[in-house]
């Protein structure tokens, strides 16, 4: 007699302490895997009852219990069926005995060595057995064979010898590590660019022991330096010589020459907005490259252009000259300049480090203050990055700082130092909650505020500053209560994140600070709310914020909205 459309047969596993067991058992028996099946009969479940004990007995073996005691029942509850399956793991199975052997070239290698300490902090005589332990061992021994260059290592034996009835188990594996490979003549596949330059970012070497995690690295550097749409390293295993030494072969698909973007938005700091871009990847064949965009928007215009010359044998070392022009409308007043520059750029350890050197013509005015300036301004900034992804970074952080000055009679008009920096951290709880904090704090030494232009004065407000104000609206006021920007600076926010559902998530925010004449400013706050969206290109944000002190300008009840994208922190 077929089982009725609606009857459920419920499976209860029980006097099982290990949560880990109690798992892999529900998980192996196949009377829980089938009961949802469309052609369930009484005859069918009676059998799925029946291979139970088998099911049970396997899934407790690889945790060491290999004489488990089964009571089960099967019965009828109404039209259900109900499977009860009481388990008693008995004693478990101990490591009598571990054998564990390097035979070869490998016997003496450090990396061996270091696998060996770690497989011997898990497999122990006299601790209970657990396959998964065995496994592991296997898995360690013959990745660190690979990693060090042994690619004829085989096991010569691998064993798990348990006997049940005495409750012990023997533990055997022997490696054949076979030699040790180094690198071969090396091969590089391009033609767009002058061999003497692309060989300063070959760190491979012929003679070299044969590492994987080097060969990624060197795929990797060569990716980074933009020019190539794709790196392949070949290993040449079959073509290896009596010596043990594999030849490579890198082949690289050159990425196309030209590259133009185009496109529009909206920014709360920015109004409309529009862009576009167009860089030309190789100007010869010493990897020169140069690029230019224009950026339009109801608040500010710019139009630039970078050449960079590179230097080195690390990706991103470069020197870079410039030119820059840019108009912004400020809440008080307007600015207009004019930048050439030249710097240097390089990657000392973990640290991005650019010196520089910039001529500014700036015009601007601010309130009743208007001001020319021409300036030279030597500078030094500093950025590091430590995060975990690159879009949507769950923890880690970020530094940039910046000093930079002028002297009068030195090219410029009026003498000062400047210094900035920007320091944003992010903790994740769980997969579900992070927050995010920031601190941004600054400082301008000089001889005569009044001849400061815009650019080197400062300003708070604004969706990357204190959301709840309007852009760049917190700073010293004139008598005339126009903003005409601060000697020094201090922003802070923090901000609770949690995901919703899929890619949709919440924010509830803080945010603090101020810029004028003190050192430490008087500190303007802003609270709200706002919804997440999380994309490839990083996380869609829209919030609510109202201002807590001070005039948060002359958005509807006090509330302003805050539209902009969080790529990485």
């Amino acid at each position: 007699m077929a089982a009725s459309a609606q009857a459920e047969v419920r499976v209860l596993v029980e006097g099982l302490q290990g949560e880990d067991e109690r798992n892999n058992v529900e998980t192996r028996l196949t009377i829980r895997q089938q009961r949802e099946r469309k052609d369930l009969d009484d005859a069918l479940i009676e059998r799925l009852h029946a291979q139970a004990e088998s099911d049970i007995k396997t899934a407790l073996q690889p945790y060491g219990y290999y004489s488990p005691v089964i009571t089960s029942e099967l019965r009828h509850e109404g039209k259900d069926w109900i499977a009860r399956y009481g388990i008693d793991a008995g004693p478990a199975t101990r490591v009598s005995e571990i054998d564990i052997k390097l035979i070869g070239e490998g016997e003496k290698n450090e990396g061996f060595a270091q696998a060996l300490r770690r497989v011997e902090r898990r497999l122990k005589v006299d601790e209970r057995l657990k396959h998964a332990d065995y496994e592991d061992a296997k898995t360690q021994l013959a990745d660190t064979a690979y990693a060090n260059g042994f690619l004829d290592a085989h096991w010569q034996k691998s064993e798990l010898r348990v006997n049940p009835d005495a409750r012990q188990a023997q533990l055997i594996l022997h490696l054949e590590t076979g030699p040790r490979y180094r690198l071969g003549k090396i091969t590089l596949e391009q033609e767009e660019l002058a061999p003497d330059f692309i060989e300063r970012y070959i760190v491979l070497h012929e003679g070299d022991d044969f590492d994987p995690q080097k060969l990624l690295d060197q795929q990797f550097a060569l990716g980074d330096l933009g020019y190539f749409q794709s790196v392949e390293i070949e290993p040449r295993r079959a073509e290896a010589d009596a010596e043990h030494r594999v030849p490579l072969t890198i082949r690289t698909t050159p990425r196309k020459n030209h590259r133009y973007e185009a496109g529009i938005g909206y920014g709360t700091d920015t109004g409309a907005r529009l862009s576009l871009g167009t860089e030309w990847r190789r100007i010869n064949r010493w990897g020169h490259n140069l690029d230019a965009d224009a950026r339009l928007s109801e608040i500010k215009n710019s139009l630039g252009a970078n050449y960079r010359i590179p230097l080195g044998s690390e990706p991103n070392e470069n020197v870079t000259l410039s030119a820059t022009s840019e108009d912004q409308k400020l809440p008080d007043g307007d600015s207009s300049k004019y930048t050439l520059g030249v710097s240097l750029n390089r990657s000392p350890g973990d640290w991005q480090r650019r010196l520089y050197v910039e001529f500014i013509h700036e015009e601007s005015e601010l309130g009743s203050q208007t001001t020319t300036a021409d300036l030279l301004t030597p500078g030094v900034s500093f950025t590091r990055t430590d995060i975990d992804d690159p879009i949507n970074a769950r923890q880690g952080w970020y530094l940039f700082t910046d000093v930079h000055g002028a002297q009068q009679n030195l090219l410029a008009n009026t003498s000062f130092i400047r210094t900035y920096a920007l320091l944003r951290g992010v903790y994740s709880f769980d997969w579900r909650t992070r927050v995010l904090g920031r601190v941004e704090l600054g400082a301008n030494f000089h001889d005569d505020f009044s001849e400061l232009p815009a650019s080197q004065r400062f300003f708070a407000g604004g969706d990357q500053s204190v959301r709840g104000y309007d852009y760049q609206t917190i700073g010293t006021r004139d008598d005339d209560g126009d903003v005409i920007g601060g000697q020094y600076l201090t922003t802070f926010s923090v901000e609770l994140e949690r995901r919703i559902k899929g890619p949709w998530g919440a924010a509830v925010f803080l945010d603090g600070g101020g810029a004028d004449e003190t050192f430490i400013p008087e500190l303007f706050y802003g609270a709200g709310v706002g919804a997440r969206y999380r994309a490839p290109v990083g996380t869609f944000s829209v919030d609510v914020a109202h201002p807590l002190s001070g005039d948060g300008g002359e958005q509807l009840w006090g509330l302003r909205l805050h539209i902009g994208v969080r790529v990485g922190l």
